[in-house]
């Protein structure tokens, strides 16, 4: 007979542990949370810890959408809306979970918006604004109005940062004017 799960142990577990952790170990604790039907709600809490802990919290949530994307993508709702607790700087974190997971449609409109804001942002790093980019491309797709909008604000961002940058908005423009 297998010990009773408990939430609050994995909790700390997790608390104690993520500062250090491997991507293996962080695989254990995926297939923890699915096996045991742990929502991430539960453990959300570890975006208000200490930055390494939030960081690590934000990368195990980034593995959740690769190895389990259905799982990740029915928790975004909630973690957009609990997103307004946490450092602001952990939201662009959002643009790497719309690309793996996809965007529910109840966040398109808030998602749209931010991915807008980071390409836009001359704060926003290169890789946020790359992952936006891509969001976005795929959202037009859905919504044809945005294609415009998205490659004005392209063609303004392509020559303001690197090489790989540029290519990749060529490639996003080239597929927007199909």
């Amino acid at each position: 007979m297998s010990p009773k799960f408990s939430h609050t142990a994995f909790y700390q577990e997790l608390q104690t542990a993520l500062p250090t952790s491997t991507f293996e170990q962080r695989k254990i604790w995926l297939a923890n949370i699915i096996e045991n039907n742990i929502q991430i709600k539960d453990l959300a809490q570890l975006l208000l810890c200490e930055h390494k802990i939030a960081t690590r919290f934000q990368w195990m949530l980034s593995e959740l959408g690769l190895l389990y994307p259905k799982k990740l993508l029915s928790e975004l709702p909630y973690l957009l809306e609990f997103s307004k607790q946490i450092n602001p700087a952990y939201k662009t974190s959002f643009a790497s979970f719309w690309r793996i997971a996809g965007v529910p449609t109840e966040n398109e409109a808030v998602a749209i918006d931010l991915l807008f804001q980071w390409l836009i942002s001359p704060t926003t790093n290169v890789t946020t604004k790359s992952r936006s980019l891509w969001v976005l491309e795929k959202l037009t797709d859905k919504y044809p109005e945005l294609k415009n909008e998205l490659k004005l604000c392209l063609i303004d961002q392509m020559d303001k940062y690197s090489p790989d940058f540029k290519k990749r908005v060529n490639k996003v423009l080239e597929k927007l004017n199909q």
